[in-house]
């Protein structure tokens, strides 16, 4: 009965609306919709983007898409023609200084970002006539009111869009004191008439106060807190909703770098102003360049390792170079994590430690291989946790720290300078070396054919360049903080004439390494300098793509994709690509070898994909972010891997 019930509803439903009938509500829903936005389109007053200012969402790489429209990408040519004999005054503090340079580089690209920052910065455009001009007025006071005063008195200056905004230098020169929110609420009381006198024939925006990141913030910068500026952005629309009589406001109120800020401030550099990624800026060696970095240095290993070209000494050395490379970009990317984020947290390195080792133990125990057989893996694993004891170890030194005095710039040299004196003796102590990694349960991690000779052998050949890659971070973060590099979209890094000395330095220590490269006669030879002269090459690799603001600016997606899962497909090479460990190819379609190697890399890096995938997942669910839970799992972990090496060093005791 039920089974005929069900069959007679979906008769009658099927009679009623099918699949026709679907088509035909879509296209009259379609056809309503254009009549509806015809209409609204050409309604006096209605605004087809009201949202542009209000709501939103933040799509990252500098994307906004109000909930209404779209935003126009604006080319240089396309801005000059909307701004011809235009003027646009920017006035506030060095938030409002920050958008005024963003605002300038549409129009300019080229346009520095440098001079005193507490002073008037004008900009022209001769050409198309555009005037833009920012004016340094920290505070909501008489000094802000006289000025706008000036522009409503004097008609043939005024400029025809105002941009206004200020608020955190009040609360830091007051400390935060609720005296002076009054005051502040008192003085764009004042200011909101002059205001809406202008709104009547310029356009004036009032920027909101953006958020901070309070745990970035410099100790003269504490007081700054989001509560605060809630306060004083509360105060601010208060007033200045209510500052026509008996009409609405022409003053627009701003939000848009609010709710950017609410998405990214966790990335600003001193937690006050908005981080670069938000701004149209490229950074030296930013995700995207790295991530193809590893793509393309993943796939020429790989082809360096089927065709077999080991015995060519000039191709080795250049494949022990991009293992460098590999090296350089691990001490760069998780020093910068450190320095920057300050998280030192048992969650973080977690995570990482699963990220890496996760297919590489479950390989160990399925295949019966030993840690060491995949020797990248412990060597950048081992590297990884050598960062973070250097930089966890006290003092714990950060960005944070660092901004407020100069000296714990020279207490993290000192950190580092122990560091390459604990890599110096180790490197030329093996007797040391092997002391330490042959205890148990290291051993049992390290050794190779009963001995960790294998393991001295691969961790001395690159033993600075991780040092290198936390030294460059190092240097290049503290001069991105004090503002010596220029990373503006196609902007050149450095000034013109030693961005030209760099380049050509760079070209020819390039071509050096490779003359010497090939002219060296032995492997062991070549290994002995590789460890001196490797980041010779990295630095000027990366000087050569970073220097130039065009080549900084692009980069390839498909490297950039193989280099999102370059560590599976590094690890699976030697079960799926490769064959008799690593020594020949794997054959899945023989008397075939073009068929074969183009199935079975498919095949590979399919397997690759997915398990990176897998690996994420998983990384989510058994890393929790909860200390208490995360402690009970590691427990766990930890007796299970005990067990597991106690029984492997029993049954290694029995084959003796």
């Amino acid at each position: 009965m039920a089974a005929l019930a069900y069959t007679r509803g979906r008769r009658e439903i099927n009679q009623y609306f099918s699949v026709s009938s679907a088509k035909g509500l879509a296209l009259a829903a379609v056809l309503l919709l254009a009549a509806g936005h015809a209409a609204l389109r050409h309604y006096p007053g209605h605004d087809s983007c009201e949202h542009l200012l209000s709501s939103g969402r933040f799509l990252g790489e500098k994307v906004w898409q109000p909930h209404s429209c779209m935003m126009h990408k604006y080319k240089v040519s396309e801005a000059k023609n909307c701004l011809i004999d235009k003027h646009i005054a920017f006035i506030g503090d060095s938030r409002i200084r920050q958008l005024f340079y963003s605002f300038v580089k549409i129009i300019n690209p080229q346009f520095k970002e440098e001079g005193n920052k507490h002073e008037n910065i004008p900009f022209e455009d001769k050409i198309s006539s555009v005037k833009v001009d920012f004016l340094w007025h920290p505070e909501v006071n008489a000094s802000m009111k006289q000025r706008v005063k000036l522009w409503t008195e004097e008609p043939v200056g005024k400029p025809h869009v105002i941009v206004a905004g200020a608020a955190t230098w009040s609360i830091k020169t007051h400390n935060g004191s609720e005296e002076a929110l009054a005051q502040y609420k008192t003085n764009i009381t004042s200011l909101a008439p002059l205001l809406e006198k202008l709104a009547k024939t310029s356009d004036v925006y009032w920027v909101l106060q953006d958020p901070v990141y309070e745990d970035l913030l410099s100790e003269n910068r504490r007081m700054i807190t989001n509560e605060k500026i809630n306060a004083y952005n509360e105060a601010a629309i208060s007033v200045l909703n209510g500052s026509a009589k008996n009409a609405k406001s022409r003053i627009k109120v701003f939000r848009v770098s609010q709710l950017i800020a609410q998405e990214t401030i966790m990335e600003s550099v001193d937690g006050l102003h908005l981080p670069e990624s938000s701004r149209e800026t490229t950074k030296v060696l930013n995700r995207e360049q790295t991530e193809e970095w590893k793509g393309w240095m993943q796939l020429v290993i790989l082809i360096y390792h089927i065709s077999g070209a080991s015995t060519f000494l000039p191709v080795y050395m250049h494949i022990r170079v991009l293992v460098a490379a590999y090296l350089f970009q691990t001490g760069y990317g998780h020093f910068s994590y450190f320095w920057i984020k300050g998280d030192f947290g048992i969650h973080r390195v977690c995570q990482v430690l699963f990220r890496l080792n996760f297919l590489v133990v479950v390989l160990c125990i399925v295949m019966d291989r030993p840690y060491q057989f995949y020797y990248f893996v412990p060597l950048v694993t081992v590297w990884f946790l050598v960062i973070y004891v250097t930089l966890a170890l006290w003092p714990q030194i950060t960005q944070k720290k660092a901004n407020g005095s100069c000296f714990w710039h020279l207490g993290l040299l000192m950190k580092l300078t122990f560091l390459l004196i604990c890599i110096c003796f180790l490197a030329y102590s093996q007797g040391a070396f092997e002391k330490i990694f042959s205890l148990w349960p290291l051993s049992k991690c390290f050794e190779l054919n009963g001995n960790v000779y294998e393991w001295w052998f691969r961790w001395k050949l690159d033993r600075y360049v991780v040092f290198h890659g936390m030294l460059f971070a190092f240097v290049y973060l503290a001069l991105q903080k004090r503002q010596v590099l220029s990373e503006g979209k196609g902007e050149p890094l450095l000034p013109s004439r030693m961005s030209n000395v760099l380049l050509f330095m760079s070209v020819v220590s390039f071509l050096t390494y490779s003359i010497w490269a090939s002219s060296c006669k032995t492997k062991a030879e070549c290994n002995e300098l590789h460890p001196t002269v490797s980041v010779v090459q990295i630095l000027a690799f990366i000087l050569i793509r970073n220097i130039p603001g065009y080549v900084r600016s692009v980069y390839s997606s498909f490297f950039a994709w193989f280099g999102k899962i370059s560590l599976e497909l590094f690890i699976c090479q030697y079960h799926i690509w490769l064959a008799a460990d690593t020594r020949g190819i794997l054959v899945l379609i023989p008397g075939n070898p073009m068929l074969n190697i183009t199935v079975s890399t498919f095949i590979f890096v399919c397997v690759a994909h997915e398990i990176s995938r897998i690996t994420n997942d998983l990384a989510q669910i058994l890393i929790p972010k909860e200390s208490a839970a995360l402690w009970k799992r590691l427990a766990c972990i930890a007796g299970f891997f005990s067990a597991l090496l106690l029984l492997s060093s029993i049954q290694g005791e029995r084959r003796r």
